[in-house]
C-alpha cells in the first residue's frame, strides 16, 4: 500500500513535536507499505509507540495540512531523517583539534557542539563548532557541515559571527569562530523578565540588518531565536548558528530533514513543511516572534508540548504584544504584528522592510 500525503504528513508532525524518532517513523511507513496497517495513526497505536488520544491528535493536525496544501515534496525518506536520537553522546572529545588546544565544551546543539579553545602560538581565545561524532559516519551530515561553513564564510557583516579557520583531525570536522564575550537574548530575557520596548528595538533592528545583509546573499537562517542571537559586552549584536541555514543557490543544501527549527519561533509555512515555502519572509516571523518574547517575556504561543505550540502557531491567533505587556507602545505592537503574520502577504516582505520600521520607530522613541 502506497504511504499517503496524510501518512507523510503524520510522520512530519510526530517527528518536528518530537513524539517519534527516525526508526520510529520509518517502522511506521513500513506497516503501512506491508498493509499492516490503514494509516500511520492505527500503526503507531498497535506498535505501542503513542496513546491512543495523542494518536487521534496528531492526525488531526495531519489531516487539516492535507486539507490546507498538497504535500507531494515530503517524501517518506525526508521525514525519517528528521527524527533525531536523543541519546547523549558519550564519546571522547579530544582536548586539541588542529591549531587549537585547551577545549572545553560551551555549550551543545542539535547540529553540533561547542567548545571553547586557544590558540597553540598565540593563546587567542575561539569558539570551535565540532560536527558530533555520531554523525561523522554520515556522508550527507559530514557535506552539510562543509556547506555551513562555505554558507558562514561568505557572509562579512558586523552583526553575524565570524569565521577564522576550518579544517578536519581524523574523525573531528570542525570551524573556529570568534569567540563572543557577553550573553545571549534568551538569557537577558530570563534574567530581566522582559527588556525595555527601546533596548529591545534596538538589538532586533541590529539582528535584522545581520539578516537582510545575509538574505541579499541568497542565505536564509532558518532558526532565528533569541539564544541564536548575542549581545557582546561592547553592545554588539551578533547572529549565530547557522546549522539549519540553507543557501539559495544550492537546491540539494537542506539540514537534515523536513522538521527544521524551534516549534515556538517557525512560521506556520516552514512547520507545513517544503523548502520551496520557507524565503526570507519566514527569518522575519522568527525574528518578529523574537521581538514580541523580548518585550513581554513570554512567547506568544505557550504549551504543555510541542505539539501544542505547533497546533497554536498554525491555527490561532495571539495576543499582541501591547495586550500582553501594557508598557509595549502601540507603534512597536503594530510593527510586531506586522512581522508576524500567518498570511505571508501581511508580513514585511524583507527584512530590510522589518529594519526600516524600528529604526523608525527608535527614532522616534528617542527625538
Amino acid at each position: 500500500m502506497a504511504v499517503s500525503r496524510y501518512d507523510r504528513l503524520f510522520g512530519h508532525v510526530a517527528s518536528i513535536t518530537g513524539l517519534l524518532n527516525a526508526a520510529q517513523v520509518e517502522q511506521l511507513f513500513a506497516a503501512v507499505e506491508l498493509g499492516e496497517a490503514r494509516d500511520m495513526a492505527t500503526a503507531a497505536q498497535r506498535k505501542g509507540m503513542l496513546p491512543g488520544d495523542l494518536a487521534a491528535s496528531v492526525a488531526i493536525i495531519a489531516a487539516e495540512l492535507a486539507a490546507r496544501r498538497i504535500a507531494e515534496d515530503i517524501s517518506p525518506k525526508a521525514v525519517v531523517g528528521a527524527g533525531r536520537n536523543a541519546s547523549v553522546d558519550t564519546q571522547l572529545y579530544p582536548k586539541s583539534l588542529g591549531e587549537w588546544r585547551n577545549l572545553k565544551q560551551i555549550a551543545r546543539g542539535a547540529m553540533g557542539i561547542i567548545f571553547r579553545g586557544e590558540h597553540v602560538k598565540d593563546g587567542r581565545v575561539v569558539a570551535l563548532k565540532v560536527l558530533p561524532l555520531q554523525m561523522v559516519q554520515d556522508p550527507s551530515e559530514v557535506e552539510r557541515f562543509r556547506r555551513e561553513i562555505e554558507t558562514v564564510t561568505g557572509l562579512t557583516h558586523p552583526n553575524i559571527v565570524r569565521i577564522l579557520a576550518f579544517g578536519q583531525d581524523d574523525d573531528f570536522y570542525y570551524y573556529a569562530m570568534e569567540f563572543l564575550e557577553g550573553r545571549s537574548l534568551r538569557e537577558l530575557i530570563h534574567d530581566r523578565g522582559h527588556l525595555s520596548p527601546f533596548y529591545a528595538a534596538e538589538i532586533i533592528r541590529d539582528a535584522a540588518n545581520g539578516l537582510s545583509y545575509a538574505h541579499k546573499h541568497g542565505v536564509i537562517h532558518r532558526d532565528v531565536k533569541p539564544s541564536n542571537l548575542m549581545i557582546c559586552k561592547d553592545g554588539q549584536v551578533k547572529i549565530v548558528d547557522f546549522g539549519l541555514a540553507f543557501h539559495k543557490s544550492s537546491p540539494n543544501l537542506t539540514a537534515t530533514g523536513l522538521s527544521l527549527g524551534t516549534p515556538a519561533y517557525m512560521s506556520p509555512e516552514q512547520i507545513e513543511g517544503g523548502r520551496a515555502e520557507v524565503t526570507e519572509r519566514s527569518d522575519v516571523y522568527s525574528l518578529g516572534v523574537t521581538l514580541f518574547e523580548a518585550v513581554t517575556g513570554r512567547r506568544p504561543y505557550e504549551g504543555d508540548n510541542h505539539y501544542d505550540v505547533l497546533k497554536k502557531v498554525l491555527f490561532d491567533q495571539p495576543l499582541t504584544a501591547l495586550e500582553a505587556n501594557a508598557a509595549v507602545p502601540s507603534a512597536l505592537s503594530t510593527i510586531i504584528a506586522r512581522a508576524m503574520a500567518k498570511n505571508l502577504r501581511d508580513r514585511y516582505q524583507s527584512m530590510t522592510e522589518f529594519a526600516a520600521s524600528l529604526s523608525d520607530f527608535i527614532e522616534s522613541e528617542a527625538s
